[in-house]
């Protein structure tokens, strides 16, 4: 017995020692396993990375940085001390040159690196450097033009007592004239200029340094050529909005677009520089126009630069395009992806093998079953109708650990709701119904973030990209002049918008919980254009601004404040459903 005894001791000995033995071995192999993963596909991921130096003589800049293996491209950005953007570039290499000429004395900047992959994943740098401009510089205020009859007199911000700087006229890099610079005006005799076409260049140095540069302009132009590159001229095109790219223009300090059928102006208005969108009212089917894009310099109306197209209407309406019921990357095997029309008639079309849906396209009866990556295209069509234009979503295989959501809203505290429902201001209750989204997001798969109603637009778009947030969601309720419209609308930057599936997803879940169908209460998904900083692309990638019924209609202003935690669910549950964690 006793025997026995020792036997099944050493056995179970034996037997945990096998099974320590194995625990380890699984472990290691696991271990293994995810480093191989890991090391497999760094050049996939986006890590981590940092600025390794900076440096600066005068205004050019030397910027070295870590390489990401997985990076396509970097994109640099310079932020002023207001959070607006002053300089955007891409770049391939990590060690690059940056000409900085539009630095202004005693003037803050942060400078801050996006990497992006093949898919546009970005990944913002570790460390953003902040510098302050200490060299002097001409001042903004210095006007371009050279006048024949007068001596042009500089304004220079900036010590210059510190240094011994001089000032240089160059004509065409040759140096024309030196002088040592210690007072902050500096005039320049009109004999370099009398009586000629002159361009002047102007430079301060420091020894052989430039650190600020300015160039003037006797009889011609400050402005530069422009030419509209979209649409092209004599082209028909389908009824919708224009959207019109143009180039050049540099020096100018407005930009004019004027429309024209036939020589009868319809309309005259200011746009940004490099694009502008002309809406379709504007326009009637099966008729001509002209567009004008005009830059100017101040009120110099001789020294305005204009280009031209001219194109026709198509005589057909255009469908809306489709969208999907989920963000397309990061799919699970076995999901469905259901392609929706926005529109009251027509039929989608699609392919998942690359070829072009007008063309090859299956008509969509049933959800499409995702299990490999998959490019879906699609297309609304109808008889007697423009097709929408072909949405192109890559569904991508694969798990996020975790998605970063921005809620932005509103700060607009002057904003007055109708009194007698409770609603206060809009800063007030939008931020009270984000309390109820934040806390029904909570508990999932979600960081998230939120501005403060303190501070600004550009500090909330700024923060938001350098969070490389998956969502940046601004959160508003409406009003109208003579306080009598209602209804709900959602808005994005423009048709083509990454977010485009989204903002229609928000504006049915929230019309079914809308208190009324009447006509007019779905005031539709719309475009900004450019016009709103959330969700202007340059700024934020995936941005969408709700505008939660009117808080100047009695109705509406009573609904919202009535049904705040049923409003704030529905958007909650809708970014999670589209995110796929529900």
């Amino acid at each position: 017995m006793f025997l026995y005894y020792i036997i099944v001791k050493k056995v179970g000995h034996m037997k945990k020692r096998i099974i320590g033995i194995i625990g380890i071995l699984i472990t290691f192999i696991t271990a293994t396993f995810i480093v191989s993963t890991i090391i497999l596909n760094s050049d996939k991921i986006l890590n981590s990375f940092s600025i390794i130096n900076v440096d600066n003589k005068g205004y050019v800049f030397s910027l070295n940085f870590e390489k990401v293996k997985a990076a396509s491209y970097y994109e640099v950005v310079i932020y002023n001390e207001n959070n607006q953007q002053v300089f955007v570039n891409e770049y391939e290499d990590t060690n690059i040159n940056l000409d900085l000429n539009m630095l202004q004395y005693d003037s803050e900047y942060r400078i801050v690196i996006y990497a992006y992959d093949k898919e546009n994943n970005s990944k913002s740098v570790n460390n953003p450097y902040t510098f302050t401009y200490t060299e002097p510089t001409f001042s903004l205020e210095s006007d371009l033009i050279l006048n024949d009859e007068e001596d042009y007199e500089l304004i220079i911000d900036g010590d210059l007592s510190s240094k011994d700087y001089k000032i240089l006229i160059l004509d065409n890099d040759y140096v024309i004239f030196e002088d040592e610079l210690k007072d902050n005006t500096y005039t320049i005799d009109k004999k370099y200029y009398q009586n000629m076409m002159q361009k002047l260049d102007i430079e301060i140095r420091d020894e052989n340094i430039s650190i600020s540069k300015i160039s003037l302009f006797n009889k011609m132009s400050p402005v530069s050529d422009i030419k509209i590159t979209n649409p092209e001229n004599g082209s028909i095109l389908d009824y919708n909005d224009v959207i019109l790219t143009y180039e050049g223009g540099d020096n100018a300090t407005s930009y004019m677009v004027e429309i024209y059928e036939g020589k009868r102006l319809i309309k005259s208005t200011s746009v940004r520089k490099n694009r502008a969108v002309v809406s379709s009212s504007f326009f009637e089917k099966s008729k001509k126009y002209k567009i004008v894009v005009k830059a100017l310099y101040n009120d110099y109306e001789e020294y305005t630069k204009t280009s031209q197209v001219e194109f026709e209407m198509n005589e057909k309406d255009t469908l809306k395009p489709a969208y999907i019921n989920r963000h397309w990357k990061n799919v699970k095997k076995g999901t469905t992806i259901t392609l929706n029309n926005p529109n009251d008639i027509g039929n989608i079309y699609y392919t998942i093998d690359g070829s072009d849906p007008t063309v090859e396209g299956k008509k969509y009866i049933d959800p499409i079953v995702i299990n490999k990556n998959t490019l879906i295209k699609a297309v609304v069509m109808e008889p007697n109708m423009n097709n929408s234009f072909v949405t192109e979503y890559n569904v991508s295989i694969g798990e996020k650990d975790l998605y970063k959501v921005y809620l932005s809203p509103s700060n607009q505290i002057k904003n007055i709701g109708v009194a007698s429902t409770g609603y206060t201001n809009e800063r007030v209750e939008m931020n009270d119904l984000t309390n109820y989204i934040e806390k029904r997001l909570q508990g999932h798969n979600i960081k998230l973030y939120r501005n403060s109603p303190y501070s600004g637009l550009n500090q909330w778009v700024a923060d938001s990209r350098y969070l490389g947030v998956d969502l940046h969601l601004a959160i508003h309720s409406n009003a109208s002049i003579n306080h009598n419209v209602f209804g709900i609308e959602t808005w994005i930057d423009e048709e083509s918008s990454p977010s485009y599936s989204l903002a229609n997803l928000f504006q049915n879940a929230l019309l079914d919980i809308y208190y009324t169908e009447e006509e007019g209460s779905n005031r539709g998904v719309k475009y900004a254009f450019g016009a709103f900083g959330e969700v202007n692309q340059l700024y934020v990638p995936f941005g969408v601004l709700l505008e939660i019924a009117h808080h100047d209609h009695e109705k509406d202003a009573a609904w919202i404040m009535q049904n705040k935690e049923l409003i704030a669910n529905t958007i909650a549950d809708t970014i999670l459903k589209y995110f796929g964690l529900i």
